[in-house]
């Protein structure tokens, strides 16, 4: 019988970002669904804040390249991936310079909010 395959998405994931209550339950919980025996993916953004050395990420070349259209623009997207640590789960990061490169994630270097 095939494994189930589940997907998580979340917008920030202990330890590639800052601990805080959202990231301990965004890696908690795909862990648990992991350790009952389902497949499980997470997808993230790739903020400017997260070390791509320290993680061993990597562009997955099949998936990026991917074109989003937002307001009538062509954004491209790169896919990266890893390995959350001391897991067989996958983290796929979404990176896009214009979206993601901040150094903070909600807020950047002028105090301007993300999503306004």
């Amino acid at each position: 019988m095939e494994k189930t395959r589940v997907l998580f998405v979340s917008q920030e994931i202990f330890p590639f970002v800052k601990e805080n209550e959202l990231s301990k339950i965004s890696r908690i919980l795909p862990e648990k669904v992991s350790n009952d025996g389902k497949d499980v993916r997470v997808f993230m953004p790739r903020y400017g804040c997260i070390n791509e050395r320290r993680y061993n990420l990597h562009e997955v070349i099949r998936l990026s390249g991917i074109n989003v259209i937002i307001d009538n623009n062509d954004h491209l997207l790169i896919i990266k991936v890893a390995r959350m640590p001391n897991t067989n789960i996958q983290v796929y990061f979404i990176d896009n310079q214009e979206f993601f490169q901040r150094k903070f994630i909600f807020r950047d270097d002028k105090k301007e909010f993300f999503s306004r």
